[in-house]
């Protein structure tokens, strides 16, 4: 199932974890504490490795030359004939043969994660080799910030400097992030610094004292537009990861920046009356549910972020906002029939019970995260875990299906699961926040790795968004990688 590569005690690992994955959740205890039945953390070691890393550890999976990672695959993981496409690439006609910096960043970050939960310096040796490429090829030398695509037709880089747009820019410097996280290679950290400032230099808009959309005009698209995407995927992608890390003065202004984006997200995506967060804020319709619909996904994401930026900032009002209004958006989201979060509201305000896999993940994500400080947020979770190990994996080529249709629990597959905004960013991260939160609500200590060559000051050893006391650090030598360090954390919060 995987490359010789891993250690053999890893491969047993992973062909006991396959067969755990199956089990999907840890036998029911006769108790009525949601967090005794949440299933444990074996099960989201085996699902990381039995189910998603079974998609992504594979040759077709590590590009020519391996590093170059191929930005769509088909179902199997098999490499797209272009010429003759698989049916969930062809019958998306939109889908080009192109290599994207999302796509490259995330299976950049989906590689990290196996590291940090496992150990294995291969998965770390597979992520050097993304981050590699992306700083050899996608970091814009000439105008700076990065290339967010390039015609694998004729090779060209692209697009032009004022079309590209702050999202793609913010998920363009997940993987390296992900990567100074786990390891504090000051070779990398320029890179992220130069980029996160030229968003911020050039998409500042003093007019609306937020973000825009893009530099200029194109199309249909207007580049002033505002869209929460814009400031939300800032915090999301790296700040509230990369700021506690950094040195001075790059720490405080980063921090005051997460805190002036808190607030543009409240005052301009807001709306107090729906407790949700809408898509854009260009016109009074937009934040109007009875024209234009928004979903579960951005609206806790954006209480998640907005939460970490108070505890990191001593903001108590932004987290006392959060933790007032995102119970409520749990609740509206959670589906008791089913016992399965919905999408989103549809304009009008009809409940959307279908399921898109990154938004299942982000209420999953939220909920196990305030779970650590108020437990009683943990009764959603060991329904929501079970429908999603049980309908959202695809057991035969393993990683999660796109969506599953509310009626009928069925996969919707219209999407192949490997293309430019999936590739593993998600899902993993899902993994590795069902690890990490299980771990911490069941009294036990979380264990995780990093590759460290000189240790950090302890506070900036974090289990990946959240703080933590340091148990133990026990470090190895690996010829490949250097020194690598397992610190196990305890009280997580």
């Amino acid at each position: 199932m995987f490359p010789d590569r891993l250690f053999p005690r890893k491969f047993f690992v992973v062909l006991l974890a396959f067969f755990l994955t199956q089990l999907h959740v840890a036998p029911l205890r006769a108790t009525d504490n949601p967090i005794a039945r949440l299933p444990n953390a074996d099960v989201w070691m085996s699902h990381m490795l039995g189910d998603l890393m079974r998609f992504w550890w594979q040759d077709a999976a590590f590009g020519v030359p391996q590093g170059a990672f191929p930005t769509v695959r088909c179902d199997t993981g098999e490499l797209v004939n272009w010429q003759r496409p698989c049916p969930e690439v062809g019958r998306n006609t939109w889908i080009r043969d192109m290599h994207t910096i999302v796509a490259q960043s995330r299976q950049t970050y989906a590689y990290g994660v196996a590291f940090h939960m496992t150990g294995d310096v291969a998965f770390l040796d597979m992520m050097r080799k993304g981050v590699a490429f992306i700083r050899a090829n996608f970091v814009d030398r000439e105008r700076g910030g990065l290339y967010t695509s390039q015609d694998r037709s004729n090779g060209t880089w692209g697009p032009a400097w004022d079309t590209r747009n702050p999202q793609e820019l913010a998920y363009g410097l997940l993987g390296m992030s992900f990567y100074y996280y786990l390891t504090r290679d000051p070779e990398v950290l320029p890179d992220i610094l130069a980029t996160k400032k030229v968003i911020f230099d050039n998409y500042y808009n003093s007019g609306a004292n937020a973000l825009q959309w893009m530099l200029t005009n194109q199309g249909a698209t207007f580049g002033s537009e505002l869209r929460l995407v814009a400031q939300l995927d800032q915090m999301n992608a790296y700040m509230v990861m990369m700021t506690p890390l950094l040195p001075e003065p790059h720490k405080s202004q980063w921090r005051d920046d997460l805190v002036w984006l808190s607030r543009v997200l409240i005052e301009k995506f807001y709306s107090p009356a729906e407790n949700m967060f809408f898509l854009n804020a260009n016109r009074p319709a937009d934040l109007d549910l009875r024209v234009s619909g928004t979903d579960f996904g951005h609206t806790i994401k954006a209480m998640w972020m907005i939460r970490h930026t108070g505890l990191l900032a001593g903001d108590k009002e932004l987290v006392d906002f959060v933790e007032k209004n995102a119970p409520k958006v749990l609740e509206r989201a959670y589906l008791s029939g089913s016992g399965s979060w919905a999408q989103g509201l549809l304009a009008g305000g009809a409940i959307d019970i279908n399921k898109s896999w990154w938004i299942y993940a982000e209420l999953d994500q939220f909920a196990g995260s305030l779970a650590m400080t108020y437990p009683e947020t943990a009764r959603y979770l060991p329904a929501t875990y079970e429908y999603y190990l049980k309908y959202f994996v695809d057991q035969e080529f393993g990683e999660v299906w796109n969506g599953v249709n509310g009626n009928t629990h069925q996969p919707i597959r219209d999407l192949p699961k490997a293309w430019q905004w999936k590739n593993g960013y998600h899902s993993m991260e899902h993994a590795l926040v069902a690890y990490i939160t299980t771990l911490q609500l069941q009294g036990e200590g979380v264990p995780l790795w990093f590759a460290f060559q000189k240790p950090p000051v302890d506070d900036e050893i974090r289990p990946y968004f959240y703080t933590g006391k340091i148990d133990k650090m026990e470090s190895q030598t690996d010829a490949r990688v250097g020194l690598t360090w397992r610190v196990t954390f305890r009280d997580v919060k």
